[in-house]
């Protein structure tokens, strides 16, 4: 299995929109790997299925590298490769996934009778992560990009494959729910 990648400085005056004749498949992995497997880590919230996640990330960019276009956005295209990954492999597991009594009683969040609301730090983060976790997941890519990576909302529109108007929908949606669900906790 490959090492997390290492973040590479970007040459001062080198655009984000080069020709695929200009650059080769190595310099833009280099470029923006590192950013692609954070989001990985972001998704899915462990260092192996992210690592799993980037590798198939990579290996789809390396087999589609000679169909993208000469003007493409290289990071926008990857990280909209590790998103459908990512979306694919969420339907897979859900259709792989029984319904035993047991995993339908564990999934259902249970009512915080907390009423004093002095969680410390620790506790409410891990709750908020678990919570980001079951989003749908086209929305929790909205919000990982633009909370946690702070990406706009063009590329985040681009990376879902939608208009920029349903980027921020799915954006405002995940806050609504995150506000609803933990009110002034957060």
């Amino acid at each position: 299995m490959a090492a997390a990648p290492t973040a590479a400085v970007r040459p001062a005056g080198t655009s984000v929109l080069e020709s695929a004749e200009q650059t080769t498949f190595d310099d833009t992995l280099a470029r923006h790997g590192a950013e692609i497997y954070r989001f990985a880590l972001h998704l899915t919230r462990n260092r192996p299925d992210a690592d799993d996640l980037y590798q198939e990330t990579a290996l789809k960019a390396y087999r589609a590298w000679n169909r993208l276009p000469c003007d493409a956005n290289h990071r926008a295209w990857l990280y909209r490769i590790a998103s459908n990954t990512f979306l694919s492999d969420k339907r897979k597991s859900s259709r792989l996934r029984s319904l035993d009594a047991e995993d339908t009683v564990e999934s259902i969040p249970a009512v915080n009778q907390d009423d004093d609301g002095r969680l410390d730090a620790g506790n409410l983060l891990r709750e908020v992560e678990t919570f980001i976790e079951g989003l749908p997941p086209k929305q929790r890519i909205a919000l990982v990009q633009r909370k946690y990576l702070d990406i706009g909302y063009p590329e985040i529109a681009a990376t879902l494959g939608c208009s920029e108007d349903a980027a921020r929908r799915s954006v405002h949606e995940a806050l609504r729910k995150l506000r609803a669900r933990f009110g002034d906790r957060i």
